[in-house]
């Protein structure tokens, strides 16, 4: 573990500017490494708990969060450096412009210092998740993660004829004592008539995992094999960099915004650490930047496939990337019934979406049951998104006793946050689907997490285009905070978007057309500040599609049936 130097006398300078009293020499810098050792101590913890083959990664990790939290703080304390405060300075002549400057750029320095923290949580998943295509020992680690599956599936096939067999689990050989103990106490606790020391569904998910572990292997030693070619278009160069994993696009001048978000909707993301345009080397991403018309080979055809890899091109209907999946009824899965409802694939939402519509009316997605362990009606129809090549899937769309429910299981994973195509896909099922309420984690004191169910109308919604008045509500406040060195307390900012919630449910369609006047004034007034203008542009297209029209109807009504002054 290396320490990376923080600057004392910038930190001492940022000292005197916030308060009277006088600096501790030292201190930045011991702070900086109590922050550092609690990393290094987290670290230790999850080497201990994986395999080795992770350690080299974990290090890395720890090296990077130990050098940008030493640039962060240093950062930090030049901005705060440059202007006084108020208390210090005194209100008069006080530099108000630069303060709103100071106050910019310290937002942007604690996004950062999360981002960093966000390091941690890498640290503490690493070993834990799947293994990216990116490592060069990728196909030697599945290998082994192979081997470990198939030591568990045996391990739990022998453990369940054991118990079979001999009603108990003492002297089985493929257990430890406290094991054995472990698992008969939570045979105890199951609600099952005939409870198993592994029940059948965690023998068909490890065994689907193997599958898909060698479907996998299989794949990246095809990979490896593969020569791929790229090609020049006008403007450019298609690149198949085999070492860093990556399908690259140099254009030989600034694109224009046309190119650059046909690029983004691609999949493709901008690295400046190498002046192209990028995204992993896979099939989708060959079959994404075939069909660009921005990056049509200079023969004008298409590139032949021995030019881009083999590359299997998806329904024509089909969203690149990511496919659909419905279960029927998901409770059956939860209960481990006999009869589980079927995993049904679909190549096209519209397909999706035909299948679900057919579902929907069932009358057990409506039936009164009792709530499952996490104290909430069980998810019933269920909808979801797999990725072509198998590694990522989760549920975007649970049904409970007659509700749509989104499930936020997406956020936790960086591939589907990341991606467009996930977020258009969640954008198009609030419009054409619809969700009633969205089921969120959020921190409580001492760190614990707490589930709370929101109607999706009224849930802040940072991550995919919904209109609804929650999401415009929480793009107003950060527009305000674009504009204005408003006070950034959590507690604060929730309530102002509460209350702007409140008012344009009241005001419905009215109350949208006279924040976009407002927006608009904001955007006059602050045309030279890029981030305003940016913030400004995506509030306006979601008030554009903002609709309220039960709302609207409901006050025609009341306003027609009001009571005269003469009566």
């Amino acid at each position: 573990m290396k320490y990376y130097p923080i600057d004392e006398a910038l930190a001492r300078r940022a000292k005197t500017m916030i308060s009277f009293s006088d600096y501790v020499e030292g201190s930045a810098t011991a702070e900086y490494r109590r922050a550092v050792d609690e990393a290094a101590r987290l670290a230790e913890q999850q080497k201990r708990k994986v395999d080795p083959i992770h350690h080299d990664r974990i290090d890395q990790l720890l090296d990077t969060y130990s050098r940008r939290l030493a640039e962060n703080i240093n950062q930090s304390n030049a901005i705060t450096a440059r202007v006084p405060s108020i208390l210090i300075a005194g209100g008069s002549n006080f530099p108000v412009h630069k303060k709103e400057k100071q106050n910019q750029a310290a937002n942007t320095n604690l996004a950062e210092w999360r981002q960093i923290q966000g390091l941690l949580d890498k640290i503490r998943g690493t070993g834990r998740g799947g293994i990216s295509a990116d490592d060069p020992e990728a196909v030697r680690k599945l290998k082994l993660k192979l081997a470990g599956l198939e030591r568990d599936q045996e391990k739990m096939k022998a453990v369940n004829a054991h118990y079979r067999k001999h009603k108990t689990l003492d002297g089985c050989p493929q257990l430890a004592p406290d094991e054995a103990e472990k698992i008969q106490a939570s045979m105890a606790r199951d609600w099952r008539k005939d409870p198993k020391p592994y029940p059948s569904f965690h023998l068909t998910n490890n065994n689907a995992m193997i599958r898909q572990t060698k479907k996998r292997i299989e794949e990246l030693s095809t990979k490896a094999e593969t020569e791929y070619e790229g090609w020049a278009f006008e403007g450019g160069e298609v690149q198949m960099n085999r070492e860093s994993n990556r399908l690259r696009v140099f254009f030989h001048e600034k694109p224009d915004r046309d190119t650059c978000s046909a690029m983004r909707h691609s999949g493709f993301k901008w690295a400046p650490s190498v002046g192209a345009w990028q995204r992993q080397l896979t099939d989708n991403a060959i079959y994404a930047a075939k069909h660009l018309d921005c990056l049509r080979p200079l023969s004008g055809e298409r590139p032949a496939p021995e030019q881009a890899g083999s590359v299997q091109e998806p329904a024509q209907d089909a969203v690149v990337g990511w496919v659909f999946y419905i279960i029927a009824d998901l409770k059956t899965w939860a209960d481990n019934a006999a009869e589980r409802s079927e995993l049904e694939h679909f190549p096209s939402f519209e397909a999706a979406k035909a299948r679900f519509d057919e579902l929907r009316g069932e009358p057990y997605n409506s039936e009164a049951v009792e709530p499952g362990p996490d104290g909430q009606p069980p998810a019933r129809l269920t909808l979801g998104i797999e990725s072509a090549d198998g590694m990522s899937a989760v549920d975007i769309l649970h049904v409970r006793q007659g509700e749509n429910y989104l499930v936020t299981d997406f956020t936790r994973s960086e591939r589907l946050r990341d991606d467009p195509m996930v977020m258009d896909i969640l954008s198009r099922v609030s419009r054409e689907i619809g969700f009633e309420r969205v089921r969120v984690w959020e921190q409580a004191d001492g760190g614990r997490q707490l589930l709370s169910v929101v109607p999706f109308a009224e849930w802040d919604n940072p991550w995919f285009p919904s209109a609804t008045p929650g999401r415009i509500a929480a793009q107003y406040c950060t527009l305000l905070h674009e504009c204005y060195p408003l006070p950034t307390d959590d507690e604060i900012h929730s309530g102002q978007i509460a209350e702007i919630v409140k008012s344009l449910q009241k005001e419905g369609k009215r109350g949208a057309d006279q924040m976009a006047l407002a927006v608009a004034g904001f955007g006059a007034t602050f045309s030279d500040n890029a981030a305003v203008q940016k913030q400004a542009e995506a509030l306006m297209k979601e008030l554009a599609r903002y609709d309220a029209p039960g709302l609207d109807e409901a006050r025609q009504r009341r306003l027609k049936h009001k009571k005269s002054p003469e009566r």
